[in-house]
Protein backbone atom coordinates (compact mmCIF):
# COMPACT_ATOMS: atom_id res chain seq x y z
CA UNK A 1 0.00 0.00 0.00
CA UNK A 2 1.32 3.85 -0.66
CA UNK A 3 3.10 5.92 1.94
CA UNK A 4 0.55 7.35 4.20
CA UNK A 5 1.67 11.26 4.91
CA UNK A 6 -0.29 14.32 6.40
CA UNK A 7 -0.05 17.08 3.87
CA UNK A 8 -2.11 19.67 5.63
CA UNK A 9 -3.94 20.66 9.01
CA UNK A 10 -7.80 21.51 8.65
CA UNK A 11 -10.64 22.09 11.01
CA UNK A 12 -14.80 21.33 11.38
CA UNK A 13 -16.45 24.47 11.54
CA UNK A 14 -19.67 24.89 13.51
CA UNK A 15 -22.05 22.86 11.11
CA UNK A 16 -19.12 19.49 10.88
CA UNK A 17 -17.47 20.66 7.76
CA UNK A 18 -14.51 20.32 7.14
CA UNK A 19 -12.95 21.96 3.73
CA UNK A 20 -10.53 19.54 1.46
CA UNK A 21 -7.35 21.22 0.49
CA UNK A 22 -7.33 22.66 -2.73
CA UNK A 23 -4.02 21.02 -3.27
CA UNK A 24 -5.47 17.47 -2.66
CA UNK A 25 -8.74 17.97 -4.69
CA UNK A 26 -6.48 19.35 -8.18
CA UNK A 27 -4.62 16.12 -7.31
CA UNK A 28 -6.88 13.91 -7.31
CA UNK A 29 -9.14 16.02 -9.96
CA UNK A 30 -12.28 15.82 -7.40
CA UNK A 31 -15.45 18.13 -9.23
CA UNK A 32 -18.39 19.86 -6.88
CA UNK A 33 -21.26 17.27 -6.94
CA UNK A 34 -18.96 14.19 -6.37
CA UNK A 35 -20.24 11.42 -3.10
CA UNK A 36 -17.53 10.12 -1.14
CA UNK A 37 -18.55 7.44 1.65
CA UNK A 38 -17.34 7.69 4.98
CA UNK A 39 -15.17 4.80 6.90
CA UNK A 40 -14.84 4.77 10.48
CA UNK A 41 -11.67 2.21 11.28
CA UNK A 42 -10.79 2.04 14.52
CA UNK A 43 -8.59 5.42 14.89
CA UNK A 44 -9.24 6.62 10.98
CA UNK A 45 -11.73 8.31 9.41
CA UNK A 46 -11.35 7.23 5.28
CA UNK A 47 -13.09 8.76 2.96
CA UNK A 48 -13.64 6.73 -0.20
CA UNK A 49 -14.48 8.55 -3.34
CA UNK A 50 -17.76 6.78 -4.91
CA UNK A 51 -17.30 6.16 -8.70
CA UNK A 52 -20.44 5.51 -10.45
CA UNK A 53 -20.68 2.96 -12.84
CA UNK A 54 -20.40 3.80 -16.77
CA UNK A 55 -22.83 4.53 -18.86
CA UNK A 56 -24.06 4.47 -22.82
CA UNK A 57 -25.93 7.11 -24.29
CA UNK A 58 -28.28 7.19 -26.99
CA UNK A 59 -27.64 9.78 -30.05
CA UNK A 60 -29.85 10.08 -32.86
CA UNK A 61 -31.27 6.23 -31.87
CA UNK A 62 -27.89 5.04 -32.51
CA UNK A 63 -25.84 3.79 -29.21
CA UNK A 64 -22.87 6.39 -28.39
CA UNK A 65 -19.41 5.98 -27.14
CA UNK A 66 -18.97 4.89 -23.30
CA UNK A 67 -19.58 8.07 -21.43
CA UNK A 68 -16.70 8.75 -18.96
CA UNK A 69 -18.38 10.16 -15.64
CA UNK A 70 -14.91 10.93 -13.98
CA UNK A 71 -13.69 12.93 -17.16
CA UNK A 72 -16.54 15.24 -16.88
CA UNK A 73 -17.77 15.05 -20.28
CA UNK A 74 -19.70 12.89 -23.11
CA UNK A 75 -18.23 11.32 -26.66
CA UNK A 76 -20.64 10.43 -29.05
CA UNK A 77 -19.94 8.34 -32.15
CA UNK A 78 -20.01 10.71 -35.39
Amino acid sequence: MGENKIVKKVTIDERGRVTIPKSIREKYNFIPGEEFEIIDENDKIILKLLIPKQKTVKSSGKWGKYTFLKAGESTFGE
